[in-house]
């Protein structure tokens, strides 16, 4: 039988050492750095514990580290990239921790994150590793091996004057990239679909990030990263923790824990928690709008402090229903309950009503909020199609794309609008 080893990796926030991650017969550890006083990583792993060590059930030091991770395919793609087993978390963070999600650099413990640089990411190349996806993976090949988290393909990246680039080493990414989805029968124009929800949510005046459709030809959805912040010409990253991390939940909890009782204690943890309730509310609301059902916990992000956390922009929005079969979109579940209503289809006013009242909205604040989205959602989404429909770009696949956009127009937002004005 082969002897046990201790594996370990040193966590960094930009040039600060962090502490010292740690595994040994599938427990983890995370021990503190002694000078580290900047923030606790997640409420279940406050800085004056020193060092947190999991239990067979209650493992808050693996879930927060492997919620850095992908999910799903995109993780079986990088795990078989960098010939390891999916289901060895601790190994997948060895081998793509160089830059994750949010602030956290995981190094071997002899490394240092010193060296910066970059290499340019032409459109060509980019399109041939877009053509050989789901097979090769979009980091293969990289000179910085890196992960984030999410079920889709992703590749983080530094966007400048219309021209990608690759970090190198210890340089943070300034934009993260998306193609089209995998299965393209099943699940067609994704990159047109959010980032005309991005737009749209922007223009009901939800904090989201800037957002563009690069074609290389292929196209893709650049966002840019809310985790990064300049100072004085210099990128740091920022320290964000998804609802999963900050509720101290595995990942494959990240549907089920979707309650109101989670929503409570993400508020609790919130510096301001009136604007928390009131934004949480906003972002449930557009999603019903925009018939997404895909709205988990990792889908919430929040900027770590001191002593409290603040709600990050939004993102990852998407109208899941325009991928249900025609007519059928009302039967999907919701994965918040909103009043009494559990499928999209059953959303009435009353029940969003009834959502603003556990979140603790006065009466008065939810009817404002719900007349103003319902008007402005077709407002924004008539004047954004136009702007679309303007630019005449050449090619069956546009065609596609506004017909998908229209598909949403006419159907999706109207047939609940309706159901809210009823």
């Amino acid at each position: 039988m082969a002897d046990l080893q201790t594996r370990s990796l040193t966590v960094w926030c930009n040039q600060a050492k962090v502490g010292t991650l740690s595994e040994y017969s599938n427990l983890w550890h995370f021990e503190y750095h002694p000078q580290w006083n900047a923030f606790d990583l997640a409420p279940e792993l406050p800085i004056e514990s020193g060092r947190i060590e999991d239990g067979a059930s209650q493992r808050p030091v693996q879930w927060f580290f492997d919620n850095l991770l992908p999910e799903e395919n995109a993780r079986a793609l990088l795990a078989r990239d960098a010939k390891l087993d999916q289901a060895d978390a601790f190994g997948l963070l060895t081998h793509y921790g160089a830059e994750s999600a949010g602030a956290l650099t995981l190094l071997h413990e002899d490394e240092v994150p010193t060296t910066l640089g970059e290499h340019p990411l032409p459109f060509e190349e980019l399109s041939n590793r877009i053509r050989h996806l789901p097979h090769i993976a979009l980091s293969a090949g990289t000179s910085k091996r890196m992960s984030l988290a999410g079920a889709q393909h992703k590749l983080p990246v530094i966007y400048r004057d219309g021209t990608l680039f690759e970090p190198k080493e210890a340089t943070p990414s300034t934009h993260i990239l998306k193609p089209e989805h995998s299965d393209p029968e099943q699940y067609p124009h994704t990159v047109i679909n959010e980032w005309f929800m991005m737009q749209l949510a922007k223009g009901l005046g939800l904090l989201v990030p800037d957002t563009w459709v690069l074609h290389v030809p292929e196209p893709v959805y650049l966002v840019e990263r809310f985790d990064r912040q300049s100072d004085n010409g210099v990128l740091y990253r920022r320290h964000v923790l998804d609802g999963c991390q900050l509720l101290s939940l595995d990942r494959t909890f990240k549907y089920q824990q979707c309650t109101l009782a989670s929503l409570e204690r993400m508020v609790q943890l919130s510096r301001t928690k009136g604007r928390t309730r009131q934004r949480l509310f906003q972002w449930m609301l557009f999603n019903v709008l925009i018939g997404n059902t895909d709205d988990h916990l990792k889908n919430l992000s929040f900027f770590a402090g001191p002593s409290a956390v603040d709600l990050a922009p939004h993102y990852d929005l998407i109208s899941t229903a325009l991928y249900e079969q025609p007519g059928k979109w009302g039967d999907a579940r919701l994965i918040w309950a909103v009043g009494s209503a559990t499928r999209l289809g059953d959303v009435r006013l009353a029940d969003v009503l009834a959502l603003a009242d556990a979140l603790k909205l006065s009466l008065s604040y939810a009817k404002r909020t719900v007349n103003y989205m319902i008007k402005q959602s077709g407002d924004v989404t008539g004047t954004l199609l136009e702007c679309l429909e303007k630019e005449n770009l050449p090619g069956a696949g546009r065609q596609g794309e506004l017909r998908h956009l229209r598909q949403f127009q006419h159907g999706v937002l109207k047939d609940i609008v309706r159901q809210l004005e009823s």
